[in-house]
C-alpha cells in the first residue's frame, strides 16, 4: 500500500476526516487530466454529502459502511419522488441523483485505493438497490454482457474447467466453481445481491444462495427478491451442466452449504473459531490445535460448520481475474480496468430476451409489470420503432 501522506498537506498521523479526504481527493484530481469543471462539481456534491453525514454525527471514513450509503441512496430516491410528484421544492431528476451518487462513488473508490476504506460501499448491492431506477437514457449507457462477450467468457471458463478436471479430477474445485459462477450470472437474470453475500445486510436471504435453494429439475433458484419476497428465479438449461458438475465436485455436506462459499482464509478461520468455542467450551488451546493440525476445509466439514458465502466484492474480484485471463476486450471505465460487471449479466440476458419476446423478458427479470421492463429497455423500442418508421416511409415514397 503506498504511503498516502504525499496526497496533501492536510494528512494527519491517522486516517483523515472526510473533509480532509475531500481536500486530498481534489488535489489528486488536479494532478491528473480531470477538468476544472469536474473538480468544482465534485467539490460541491461531496461537500453537500459530508454536510448530510455531519447531521448524522458521521465525520470519518471509519464510520461509513454499506448501510450509511443505503440511507443516502434512499435520501436521493425521496428527492426524485418529490420532483416527479411536484408537491414540494428540493426535488431532483433521476439523472441528477445518479450523477450525485456516481460522484460519491468515485470519492469512495479513491478512499478505498488509499486504504481509508475496506471497499467502495457505494458499489454494494444494498446501497445500489436503494437508489431510484435510472432514466431510460442512463440505462442504455450501462454496461451489459453482449452475446459475444457472454460466449467468450463462457468458452474460457468451460475450457479451463474441462482441462482442470482432466488433470486434477475431483480436486478441480476452483475451476468448477468459477465456471458455475459465470453460468449462474449469465443464465438466470439474478441480481448479484441475490446470489452472493452482502457484507452489511444481515437480512435472511442476503447471505448468498444455498444448495437448498437450487432445484435443478425444476430449473429454479429460490431468492429474496428486490420486493423483499421470496421468488423463484429461472435457471436456464444452459447453466445446469456447469452447476451440476460443480455440485458433484464440491460435494456439499448439507443443503445449507453455500453454493459459492468464500475462499477467504481469515473469514473461514473466524467462522471456525466462533463455532469451535461452543463445542470446545472456549478452550482456545484446544481450538488452535484443531486448526493447526487440519486443513480448514476439513475442520468445517468434520464439525458441521457452515462457511459464509462469497461476498459481492469477492465475486467482482473473481470476474476481474477471469476477464483478464480470458483477455476480453472491455472498455476501461474511469474508476479502473474494465471487466464484465456482475449486474451486467442481468442486463445482458434481459436485453437478449426483450428483443425476442417482451413478456418472457419480464418473467425472467421478475419485474412486477411489463412497463418496468419497457422502461429498462426503452432504447430497444426506440431503435425498432425508428427502423419500422423508416421502412414505412420508404414504402410510401415508392408508391
Amino acid at each position: 500500500m503506498p504511503d498516502p501522506k504525499p496526497q496533501g498537506s492536510t494528512t494527519t498521523a491517522g486516517p483523515p476526516t472526510l473533509q480532509e479526504g475531500l481536500t486530498q481527493f481534489l488535489e489528486a484530481k488536479a494532478k491528473g487530466d480531470d477538468s476544472g469543471n469536474y473538480r468544482r462539481n465534485a467539490k460541491r456534491v461531496i461537500s453537500q454529502w459530508i454536510d448530510w453525514l455531519d447531521q448524522r454525527d458521521i465525520e470519518s471514513f471509519e464510520q461509513l459502511d454499506e448501510t450509511v450509503l443505503a440511507h443516502y441512496a434512499e435520501h436521493l430516491r425521496r428527492r426524485v419522488a418529490a420532483n416527479e410528484a411536484e408537491t414540494t421544492d428540493g426535488g431532483i431528476a433521476r439523472s441528477t441523483a445518479w450523477t450525485y451518487y456516481s460522484t460519491i462513488s468515485a470519492f469512495l473508490g479513491w478512499a478505498s485505493k488509499w486504504g481509508y476504506l475496506q471497499e467502495n460501499y457505494a458499489r454494494s448491492g444494498l446501497a445500489q438497490e436503494s437508489m431510484p431506477e435510472r432514466s431510460a437514457s442512463q440505462q442504455s449507457q450501462q454496461q451489459f454482457w453482449t452475446p459475444d462477450q457472454r460466449t467468450q467468457i463462457l468458452n474460457y471458463v468451460n475450457k479451463r474447467a474441462h482441462d482442470a478436471i482432466d488433470e486434477k479430477g475431483m480436486d478441480a474445485d476452483v475451476e468448477a466453481r468459477d465456471r458455475a459462477l459465470v453460468a449462474v450470472l449469465a443464465f438466470t437474470g439474478m441480481r448479484a445481491s441475490e446470489v452472493f453475500r452482502s457484507e452489511h445486510d444481515n437480512r435472511t436471504g442476503r447471505q448468498g444462495i444455498r444448495w437448498r435453494d437450487v432445484d435443478l429439475e425444476e430449473q429454479t433458484i429460490s431468492v429474496l427478491g428486490k420486493n423483499q419476497q421470496r421468488q423463484s428465479a429461472w435457471l436456464l438449461k444452459q447453466a445446469i451442466p456447469a452447476v451440476e458438475r460443480y455440485r458433484t465436485i464440491s460435494d456439499p455436506p448439507s443443503d445449507d452449504w453455500p453454493v459459492f462459499p468464500t475462499r477467504h482464509a481469515p473469514s473461514l478461520y473466524e467462522c471456525a473459531r466462533t463455532h469451535l468455542r461452543e463445542i470446545e467450551d472456549g478452550n482456545e488451546k484446544s481450538i488452535e490445535a484443531i486448526l493447526d493440525e487440519n486443513p480448514i476445509e476439513e475442520v468445517l466439514r468434520e464439525y458441521c460448520i457452515t462457511p459464509p458465502a462469497i461476498t459481492t466484492t469477492g465475486a467482482r474480484s473473481v470476474m476481474k481475474r477471469l476477464c483478464e485471463a480470458a483477455e476480453l476486450d472491455i472498455p476501461t471505465p474511469p474508476e479502473g480496468p474494465g471487466y464484465l460487471q456482475l449486474h451486467g449479466a442481468r442486463r445482458g440476458i434481459g436485453d437478449t430476451f426483450y428483443r425476442m419476446d417482451r413478456g418472457t423478458a419480464q418473467d425472467l427479470m421478475r419485474h412486477q409489470s411489463l412497463e418496468t421492463t419497457k422502461d429498462h429497455y426503452s432504447h430497444i423500442d426506440a431503435t425498432e420503432g425508428a427502423k419500422r418508421a423508416s421502412e414505412m416511409l420508404s414504402q410510401s415514397d415508392e408508391q
